[in-house]
């Protein structure tokens, strides 16, 4: 443990994406004795997750995404000299030792005014195909987390680590058996879990309500999460062909991730960074649909990486027409389905967030260290 006590902005508003790893590290920095400020965006689903985390500080704060669409463009202009003041004044009054982001339109502010000020500022991202803020600005950190194999060449090898993506504490696998009581499911049945990210994915909420039909037909529950917006909370009894009830539960955001993953044989889900880091922790066969507008197509690169490592499908969403035969074959298929929970198994490496934290209290300690002797050594 560090030998003082840091102050740490950690900047990850704007998608789940990018608020839950932020929860995961805050979390343990606190547990250890520093102090944390979670700079977030006015976004819904970031409103969602503060109402869950009270002992947590949150800063609401301003920002919008870059478009180059006149109204966008214009939109994202004032947003951006709105940031640049909230991070000014944020920075004065709590004097943070590092900032800590992880990427985002929410980013650029907070790094570029760190720098300026000999703050510590560390970059972590997730995904396999790093973002335009991460491209842009990781040559302005002291400290650069990328996922295992992915690099940037305008950062020096001595400023990146490896790290996976932090997940929260409550985030973990539960015994199916132990699932499937707490959520109340009776009978044989088997369990379809669909996930289209913190936003919600239409064309998967579509899908299941073709189909789900068909899966009760054949004995499947379904929980789909729709996303905010998209739908009210419901719930739709039928009969199997064997008379069993099934139930399809439609929720526009979960509290218990891993509850709901821990329940599912069987997952659909976008390829965000942060989905297939749940879905891994809780050793969840999946079949993933990368969102076809993803920046770069980082999702499609997200899926291809866990599909080759054995520990998920991949379907595209101009495939989805043969989804609903994928997921017959898989569902009912226990040999495929404990294979692909092995794969998930031995992807699992240690601990992410402890290991994040642990690296953070040497490097701000040694930083800190740098700057007081620079200071000494100039008389100040």
């Amino acid at each position: 443990m560090a030998g003082f006590s840091q102050r740490y902005l950690i900047v990850c508003g704007g998608t789940g994406g990018h608020l839950s790893p932020g929860i995961a590290i805050a979390e343990r920095l606190i547990a250890r004795g520093h102090e944390c400020r979670l700079v977030v965006s006015r976004k819904e689903i970031d409103s969602r997750l503060r109402e869950k985390y009270t002992h947590l500080h949150f800063e609401a704060a301003p920002g919008a995404p870059l478009g180059f669409s006149p109204a966008v463009l214009a939109r994202f202009l004032i947003q951006s000299v709105l940031a640049f003041r909230f991070a000014g004044e944020l920075m004065r009054s709590f004097r943070p030792n590092a900032i800590v982001v992880f990427g985002g339109f929410m980013s650029p502010p907070y790094i570029l005014l760190a720098r300026k000020a000999g703050i510590f500022v560390a970059i972590h991202e997730s995904n396999r195909l790093p973002g335009r803020a991460v491209r842009m600005l990781a040559r302005q950190a002291d400290r650069v987390y990328l996922p295992v194999g992915v690099r940037l060449r305008q950062v020096p090898v001595s400023r990146i680590r490896c790290a996976g993506y932090p997940v929260r504490r409550e985030i973990k696998h539960i015994k199916k058996a132990d699932a499937r009581r707490k959520m109340e499911l009776k009978g044989h049945g088997r369990t379809l879990v669909i996930i289209g990210g913190s936003q919600g994915a239409r064309s998967l909420n579509q899908w299941v309500g073709q189909h789900f039909k068909e899966l009760a037909r054949e004995g499947i529950n379904v929980f789909a999460v729709t996303g905010p917006g998209k739908g009210a909370a419901s719930v739709v009894e039928l009969r199997s062909e064997q008379g069993e009830a099934v139930r399809a539960t439609f929720i526009p955001f979960s509290d218990d991730m891993g509850l709901l993953l821990s329940v599912a044989d069987l997952v659909i889900s976008r390829a965000g960074a942060g989905a297939i880091a749940e879905i891994t922790e809780c050793l969840a066969p999946a079949i993933l649909i990368p969102y076809p507008h993803a920046a770069d197509r980082h999702q499609e690169a997200n899926a291809r990486f866990l599909e080759k490592q054995g520990g998920a499908i991949v379907v595209m969403e101009s495939e989805m027409d043969r989804l609903i035969g994928e997921v017959r074959d898989l569902i009912f298929n226990d040999w495929m389905l404990n294979q692909l929970r092995s794969n998930l198994r031995a992807l699992t490496r240690g601990n992410v967030a402890e290991e994040m934290v642990r690296d953070l209290e040497r490097s701000v300690g040694l930083h800190g260290e740098r700057l007081r002797k620079q200071l000494k050594k100039a008389g100040i």
